[in-house]
């Protein structure tokens, strides 16, 4: 039974182990580099066909609309505002990782350029996606 055991343990860790390793280098290799002319600020799926993408291309940024058949430009935002909104989204951001939070607290989207600086934001291995589902677990229950 302890050897059963043990093997359960080790072949647990590897695994884990492995898609640690695969999300740190699937992680370079599609995150982009933060001095592209062209990056993808957010993403936003409507449909099964249609998103909205908040995309800066050079000191520009625009708004697009894409479905499966074309892309349009949808506005143009002033890129002081996004530089604003990704400082509060930052700042809120922090204060979700400390213990302090409550269970009543805005929860808003975090952006892609946020969650660059760890690869594991938003996956299953996240420390915050558990923490979120546990808040939000135990706040149906109540």
């Amino acid at each position: 039974m302890l050897e059963l055991t043990v093997r359960l343990v080790v072949s647990l860790s590897l695994v884990i182990g492995l898609l640690l390793l695969l999300a740190k280098l699937g992680g370079r290799r599609f995150r982009g580099k933060h001095d592209a002319l062209v990056r993808v600020l957010h993403r936003h799926q409507l449909s099964r066909g249609s998103t909205v993408s908040v995309v800066a291309v050079g000191s520009r940024v625009l708004v697009l609309g894409a479905t499966e058949h074309q892309v349009r430009v949808l506005t143009e935002l002033d890129p002081e505002e996004i530089a604003e909104h990704e400082a509060a989204v930052l700042s809120l951001t922090e204060n979700v990782d400390d213990d302090t939070e409550t269970v009543d607290a805005p929860k808003t989207a975090v952006p892609a350029a946020a969650r660059a600086t760890n690869p594991l934001a938003g996956s299953v291995l996240s420390a915050a996606t558990w923490k979120q589902a546990l808040a939000a677990a135990t706040r149906r229950s109540s």
